[in-house]
């Protein structure tokens, strides 16, 4: 079996997991100093850079795990990011130069800080990715590589993925 090191799949979750935690960690820095501006203009790139790496998580990796681990320990994953995912599309709605109260910043940071915590205790995901079986790795990175070319906007990958929640549930 590879090691985390030398697995291609591990490798590029590696690469889009610190693009995206580096994200957050300059969302929380710019609303801890109020700058609103600087972060809406870091959440447009998060939003835009983060996408496939969620999309690979949510659609492909999570349900991996979930058979291995059980649904309720991916549970609070996806949850995790449905909070990042609100921090990112706040600030990218927001009118450009607007001014927020203190209050707004330090929910908004809050939540942001959340996204740090999901994406530093994801660190542990990487030896169950790398435990699994030559085929279903590279399966994923298959998955992976296909999202990367797609570049999906973290925003409108959750809006497809409502309305396909929305018309499953339909009757």
């Amino acid at each position: 079996m590879a090691t985390n090191r030398s697995d291609p799949l591990c490798e590029a979750f590696r690469e889009d997991h610190a693009v995206l935690g580096r994200g957050f960690h300059e969302l929380s820095t710019l609303l801890r100093g109020r700058d609103t501006e600087g972060a809406r203009i870091v959440a447009e790139r998060v939003d835009s850079e983060a996408g496939a790496h969620i999309a690979f998580e949510e659609e492909h990796f999570y349900p991996t795990l979930a058979r291995l681990q059980g649904a309720e320990a991916v549970e609070p994953l996806y949850a995790e990011h449905a909070v990042g995912l609100e921090v990112v599309r706040s600030l990218c709605e927001a009118k450009p130069g607007a001014p927020w109260s203190a209050a707004a910043c330090m929910e908004l940071l809050g939540k942001s800080e959340i996204m740090e915590r999901h994406i530093a205790d994801c660190g542990t995901l990487f030896g169950a990715m790398a435990s699994l079986a030559e085929p279903e790795r590279a399966r994923l990175l298959n998955a992976l590589n296909a999202l990367r070319r797609e570049r999906p906007r973290w925003s409108r990958y959750a809006q497809g993925k409502a309305a396909k929640g929305a018309r499953a549930e339909r009757p």
